[in-house]
């Protein structure tokens, strides 16, 4: 499948729309109902966190990739302070818990959050 990107302004009105496409997502990779509310908890806590430490004008970008059993999420956000989410924190932990594989790097003033989930069970048919 093809990628899927959003773009939106760095505003807290806005978590509610990537989480909707989250769980979209979450449910086009065919991950179980408990992993979606997971990916959804997940992007909420990314885009926040993201949200927190962005410039006035800033642009959120998500990436979602549904590739196999894996979903791929890349979020993406301008920094104010030039760093990563300190990882010392709790939504750091609860962003940890809910998902496979969290990774955070800044380059040239953006900081990406890259998630990885994949799906916990085998959906039957």
């Amino acid at each position: 499948m093809s990628p899927v990107t959003l773009s939106f302004a760095a505003d807290t009105a806005n978590v509610a729309l990537a989480r909707t496409v989250a769980a979209a997502m979450a449910a086009r990779a065919d991950l179980p109902i408990d992993q979606l509310e997971d990916v959804r908890l997940a992007v909420d806590e990314a885009v926040s966190q993201l949200i927190a430490d962005a410039p006035d004008g800033a642009v959120v970008s998500c990436t979602f990739e549904a590739a196999g059993l894996n979903l791929h999420i890349v979020l993406r956000a301008p920094s104010a302070s030039g760093r990563t989410p300190p990882r010392d924190t709790f939504g750091w932990t609860v962003l940890n818990a809910l998902v496979d594989d969290v990774g955070a790097e800044v380059s040239d003033g953006v900081v990406t959050l890259d998630l990885r989930i994949a799906r916990s069970v085998t959906v039957q048919a």
